[in-house]
């Protein structure tokens, strides 16, 4: 599900319903200062509707802060763009995941690759007059016990899905915190395989296949990635992490892992 960001008042109502129903809120950002400020704006929205913890939701506004504001300043030059267009604006993605709920959020942008982070706390030398705001996400992220990092992907709002990469994190739901919502009512196998083909063609994948016999689908995305559902789970096998088994109701994050495979091996 995505929700335009020209209409302010479907954002309010409609992002907490689409994360209880496990869909992906989207909004575009705006290409200038003003763009750390929105992302923000609307995930603190997000999760105070959703009722998070006070510390969990002052620790995501910070660092989605400030990885929109990474991206105002390395992707976008630390300007709007002018005589030359970007490919996409970016984009600022929330989900959940997980049967023990974990809230994701990703700042998207169509900026050259540059490889992931090192692996480690990001710690800037004393004379170093950059780098120290991915410090404050990776201290905040630990301290949550959650994760981060930047993957490639493609657009959700953009007129033709558009490559690019998202910074993203993933902050663990506290135990403590109310549930985002009832266990949703689980489809069929062959029903949650035609809704993930549905999704990753929204995002550009059309050459699949899909075949069901019984309460069973296979849909083969291509030659390297291949989704069996069956047993009340998606079992997704692509080369970079082998054979990973999924709820069905996580239809967003095996979209997200399929594309960002997708996009890591078109860029081989």
């Amino acid at each position: 599900m995505r929700i335009s960001k020209n209409d302010p008042t479907q954002q309010a109502g409609s992002a907490p319903h689409v994360l209880r129903a496990n869909g992906c809120a989207a909004w575009q950002l705006p290409p200038d200062e003003t763009c750390p400020a929105v992302a923000r704006t609307q995930v603190k929205g997000v999760l105070l509707a959703l009722l998070m913890p006070e510390e969990l939701v002052r620790d995501a506004t910070t660092i989605v802060s400030e990885l929109a504001t990474n991206v105002f300043t390395h992707a976008l030059g630390g300007r709007a763009p002018a005589a030359t267009p970007i490919p996409a604006l970016p984009e600022l993605h929330l989900y959940r995941r997980g049967v023990r709920p974990q809230i994701v959020v990703k700042v998207f942008d169509t900026s050259p690759w540059r490889g992931a982070f090192p692996p480690g706390p990001l710690r800037p030398g004393p004379e170093a007059e950059s780098g120290r705001g991915l410090g404050i996400v990776d201290a905040l992220v630990r301290e949550h016990s959650g994760r981060w990092g930047v993957h490639r992907t493609r657009s959700r709002l953009a007129p033709t899905p558009t490559s690019g990469k998202a910074a993203y994190f993933a902050l663990p739901v506290p135990l403590a915190a109310p549930a985002l919502s009832p266990a949703p009512s689980r489809p069929d196998c062959a029903q949650a395989a035609r809704q993930l083909e549905n999704a990753l063609a929204a995002r550009g994948l059309l050459r699949m296949h899909r075949c069901e016999a019984g309460n069973m689908a296979v849909l083969s995305i291509r030659t390297e990635i291949t989704v069996w559902a069956r047993d009340n789970a998606f079992h997704v096998t692509m080369p970079t992490t082998g054979t990973v088994r999924y709820p069905l109701s996580d239809i967003t994050e095996v979209t997200e892992a399929i594309v960002h495979c997708n996009e890591d091996l078109n860029a081989r």
